[in-house]
């Protein structure tokens, strides 16, 4: 499943993810980007769940999609009713393509918009919000960030960005740790996290 954050306070935006790939025949490869920009609307996302699903990689579709004209609103709902679409679709096995998750942040009219998009039975939620001077966002995806330490969003307030960026590569390095501590207690379990702990993200300039 992988594990996906996001965090954001007045001095940016950071997301961060680790970079592995899971297949079904249980083999993995940790080459898989999972954090995106586009610096020209000050835009960042990331993004865990199926990756490649009937010949739809939905990670490059997300780029694409982003790149073109129209809100980031609607891009989302692009993007969401693709993933809803193309999972819809029975695979043989009867495979379950699992829940897709996708954050983003935008810097926008001097402040940060943040969504939250999962996709999960075929139906897009998407949840936007836009955080009041002084507030801060956490947000988590993926494994294991429900029995990660809760990270509160009032704890990243007063952070700068570099602060704020190491606080991402710390909490994706720490799902990592965990799935990888499974493993060694349980032989047969296929870790699905891991690989290089990756970030990107928007500085503000006051």
């Amino acid at each position: 499943m992988s594990y996906i954050c996001l965090m954001v306070n007045e001095n940016g935006a950071v997301a961060g993810a680790d970079s592995r790939e899971s297949f079904r025949s249980l083999a993995h490869l940790d080459w898989r980007r999972k954090c995106f920009s586009l610096p020209e609307k000050r835009l960042i996302w990331t993004c865990c769940g199926p990756t490649i699903r009937l010949g739809v990689d939905f990670f490059r579709a997300s780029r694409l999609i982003f790149r073109g004209r129209g809100s980031t609103e609607e891009h989302l709902g692009r993007i969401g009713r693709l993933v809803a679409n193309v999972t819809r679709v029975p695979i043989p096995g009867g495979d379950v393509s699992g829940v897709f998750c996708l954050l983003a942040a935008q810097w926008e009219d001097g402040g940060f918009t943040v969504w939250n998009m999962s996709v999960a039975g075929g139906k897009p939620v998407i949840k936007r919000q836009r955080p009041a001077p002084g507030e801060a966002v956490s947000l988590h995806a993926g494994a294991w960030h429900r029995k990660m330490p809760p990270l509160a969003a009032q704890t990243l307030v007063p952070l700068s960005y570099e602060e704020l960026e190491q606080k991402a590569q710390e909490r994706v390095a720490l799902a990592i740790e965990m799935d990888a501590r499974r493993k060694e207690k349980d032989r047969k379990y296929h870790p699905s996290i891991g690989g290089r702990v990756r970030t990107t993200g928007i500085r503000v300039k006051h």
